[in-house]
């Protein structure tokens, strides 16, 4: 999940969204309607979409959207326009949008720039794999940078030597030692839920911080300061008012106002969230210039090594100058600007993966129990001591568990959408055996929530509980990508249609860690126990206040899922731990 850093995208294409629109909006207001009128903005459309095919679509207050393919030629769509301009919203809409206009392309154009919306797995696979013709657009993303340049932000060769830095620090050595640490982490994390004995409510804070500890442990060298994911208290080290932990947290939190507001502001704002943002923002710096040194140091002084971790990696490629010059050929900035986005990006997605499963199942306990038959199969009666990553993880992640993390990264990916760009030069793409042509500079959003739920593609949703739109737990079915018992071949979904982890050249790097990840978490907690929504404690039926928990946990999932840097729950569904009836 790393790769998909373009978790803070979502934030910055928000902020950009807002103010495309102020611009249209004020442009608009300054000119007399009569100056300002229908026919100029078709024209504007036309000229500066080039193919004639186009059907133009007039909008309320200049905005104008173009259907890519020419069946719609009635009059416009102003919903279906609407509900895709509503970035925060994106998940929540799913395949509507394109259902209503009755096309998988749709660009919208309007003088502050044109946006091509897509679905359709076949433009995907061009967009995503033409990493040369469709290009990041660094301009939106380069807010990521909070402390240096990053590979997220970053494009051609400055992108390339970042991802050439990481990549060799993914092996099977890390991936087995991310299966290992997982393992253990789980099981300190299931201890701590026993000893609270009371319902699980801060789940996701929880996990948090297991896959937090796992990652600082594996990737940077840094051992957490927390004995217990669920939250001993622990003391800040020297020199410091937050705790490692607190801080990245603390980061995440605040990520939006560091995103819109500069430091220097934040600095001498009396504002309160102004002056927590401003103090995760220099502890976390602290943080991570202790590690680069420390690590610094220590490679200074020993032998080389040819096995670094990813922190090593890039405090190394700092050191080293490059190849005809004096300068090496990553700043000390990019060092901790790199370290930043790949703590950030690679415990927060497997946090969110790993609360939606959990959730999901507690929902559906017939699944749960799928779920436990299959580990008992692979696993058998053996402690998890004797858990082997490459004998063991490849089994889950091809049985019930890989299932359950697939179908849960379909419903809940970890970024609604995808953007691409294709800056100063026009491009052109095939769709459905036709040639188009993408103007300069137009953002391109692979609508990864639409896709996942394309009709074509994936079964329609028949809504079984009380879950709204679009319907998470009634469409949750992990069987649907077992192996099919009659040839034994695996579910392959169609090109494009599933990209959780993206796809083409920028694939992410950290796909094999997250799914160990998550398959030794998932293993370790449904061994031996089961997780159970909490029900309240009175007079009614079992069944009764556990279909009351279960509404609840059905909104929680669907309409009160909001998103930032991540799709995320916005309230709280408690869960209990219960040890499994054999």
């Amino acid at each position: 999940m790393f790769s998909t850093f373009l978790v803070a995208s979502v934030s910055l294409l928000v902020l950009w969204a807002c103010i495309q629109y102020r611009n249209l909006h004020i442009a608009y207001r300054s000119q007399n309607k009569s100056s300002f009128p229908n026919n100029w903005l078709a024209h504007f459309a036309r000229t500066t979409y080039t193919n004639s095919e186009m059907v133009t679509r007039i909008l309320d207050e200049g905005l104008v959207a173009v259907c890519i393919t020419p069946q719609i030629q009635t009059t416009p769509h102003l919903t279906a326009m609407y509900r895709l301009s509503r970035f925060g919203q994106i998940w929540h809409e799913g395949y509507e949008p394109f259902a209503h206009l009755k096309t998988d392309n749709v660009i919208v154009v309007s003088p502050g720039g044109n946006i091509l919306w897509t679905c359709d797995p076949e433009s995907i696979q061009q967009f995503s794999k033409r990493s040369h013709d469709f290009v990041k657009p660094v301009e939106m993303m380069g807010m990521l940078n909070l402390y240096g340049p990053t590979v997220t932000a970053t494009e051609g060769e400055q992108s390339r030597i970042y991802r050439k830095t990481a990549a060799p620090s993914f092996n099977d050595r890390t991936h087995a030692s991310a299966w290992t640490e997982s393992l253990k982490r789980s099981l300190s994390l299931l201890q701590g839920w026993e000893e609270m004995n009371a319902p699980i409510e801060q789940l996701n804070e929880h996990i948090a911080r297991l896959t937090l500890q796992v990652i600082s442990f594996v990737c940077f060298d840094r051992p957490m300061d927390l004995p217990s994911a669920t939250g001993l208290k622990a003391n800040p080290s020297r020199g410091h008012k937050m705790t490692y932990s607190e801080a990245i947290s603390s980061m995440v939190a605040n990520i939006s106002t560091l995103f819109i507001v500069p430091p220097p502001v934040l600095q001498f704002s009396p504002i309160s969230t102004h002056k927590q943002a401003m103090t995760s923002y220099t502890e976390w710096q602290k943080y991570m210039e202790e590690m680069r040194d420390e690590t610094s140091a220590s490679l200074q002084s020993s032998h080389s090594k040819n096995d670094l971790s990813l922190l090593e990696s890039f405090v190394q490629a700092g050191q080293l100058p490059r190849v005809g010059s004096k300068s090496s050929p990553i700043s000390p900035a990019a060092v901790l600007g790199n370290i930043f986005v790949f703590i950030m990006a690679g415990y927060e997605t497997s946090a969110n993966t790993l609360s939606y499963a959990m959730t999901l199942l507690a929902c559906r306990p017939d699944l749960q129990r799928n779920l436990q038959a299959d580990l008992d199969r692979i696993l058998g009666g053996r402690p998890s001591s004797t858990w082997s990553y490459d004998h063991d993880f490849p089994k889950l992640l091809d049985g019930y568990v890989g299932a359950v993390i697939n179908e849960t990264l379909r419903l809940y990916t970890v970024l609604p959408f995808l953007p691409k760009s294709t800056k100063e030069k026009a491009q052109m793409f095939t769709s459905g055996g036709r040639e188009y042509i993408v103007p300069p500079d137009t953002l391109i959003l692979m609508d990864t929530s639409a896709v996942h739920r394309h009709p074509k593609h994936w079964p329609v949703v028949v809504p079984r509980g009380k879950d709204g739109p679009p319907f998470p737990v009634s469409s949750f079915d992990p069987a649907r990508w077992l192996r099919n018992s009659d040839d034994g071949s695996a579910y392959s979904p169609v090109a494009g249609s599933y990209m959780p982890f993206s796809d083409g050249p920028r694939v992410c790097m950290g796909k094999r860690f997250a799914q160990a990840q998550l398959c030794a978490v998932l293993a370790t907690v449904y061994k031996h126990h089961s997780i159970e929504l909490a029900v309240k404690d009175d007079k009614r039926t079992y069944q009764e206040r556990w279909q009351e928990a279960r509404e609840r946990a059905d909104k929680e999932l669907s309409t009160n899922v909001g998103f930032l840097m991540s799709l995320k729950m916005k309230g709280k569904v408690p869960l209990q731990l219960v040890p499994r009836k054999k």
